[in-house]
């Protein structure tokens, strides 16, 4: 693939990619008492497909929608912290996701270095739910950790049993949602050579 073609390709796939993360925004699969949210996939994806800065840039897209969707009203949570403190709640909403973008674009070079796509893709996946989860928590106490809100959330546990109490909740089964749909879908891609030639074993 030339450099011309490449770069309509990365444009196609961002716009795609783009619209999955704002619809997913407002998608979440019902499991029972749960619901579990996809948006971090195409974060994924685009860290699979086009690498660390991609993800990266996606990360921010996603964090556009979390903001735009906390700014009506309708994001549980990081509505009422972007009430408490908008400015807070918008660096809530892009650093964490932004990270999560960069790093997984290079867990998945490092992965697919041993691993076929199919399994450093279901890693991968994985990942992005688990490492947004920790991202997000974490900012969210350091930034509102005094705030009744979070105080009585927390209920008097410390940072790392609330971050663990959150990821064996709802996070467990989106790291499995995330895993499952990750993986086949970057396999798809690497059999329409999509995938990125740097990240394929040699």
């Amino acid at each position: 693939m030339n450099r011309k073609n490449n770069k309509t390709v990365k444009l196609a796939m961002m716009a795609v990619l783009t619209a999955l993360i704002f619809a997913l925004q407002f998608i979440t699969v019902p499991l029972g008492a749960i619901t579990v949210s996809l948006s971090m996939v195409p974060v994924a994806i685009a860290a699979i497909t086009m690498g660390p800065v991609y993800g990266l840039l996606t990360g921010a897209i996603w964090g556009l929608a979390s903001i735009m969707k906390a700014m009506i009203g309708s994001s549980g949570l990081t509505s009422t912290l972007f009430a408490l403190q908008p400015f807070f709640a918008v660096i809530l909403c892009f650093i964490p996701r932004m990270l999560d973008g960069y790093l997984l674009g290079w867990l998945y070079k490092l992965l697919h270095k041993k691993l076929p796509v199919l399994v450093s893709g279901c890693i991968t996946g994985f990942f992005a739910a688990l490492l947004n989860t920790i991202f997000f928590m974490s900012t969210i106490v350091l930034l509102y950790g005094n705030t009744d809100v979070i105080q009585n959330m927390m209920g008097g546990k410390n940072v790392i049993v609330f971050i663990c109490g959150i990821i064996a909740g709802n996070a467990i089964f989106e790291m499995i949602f995330s895993a499952v749909v990750t993986g086949p879908v970057a396999f798809a891609l690497k059999k329409a050579k999509l995938v990125q030639p740097e990240a394929q074993p040699e």
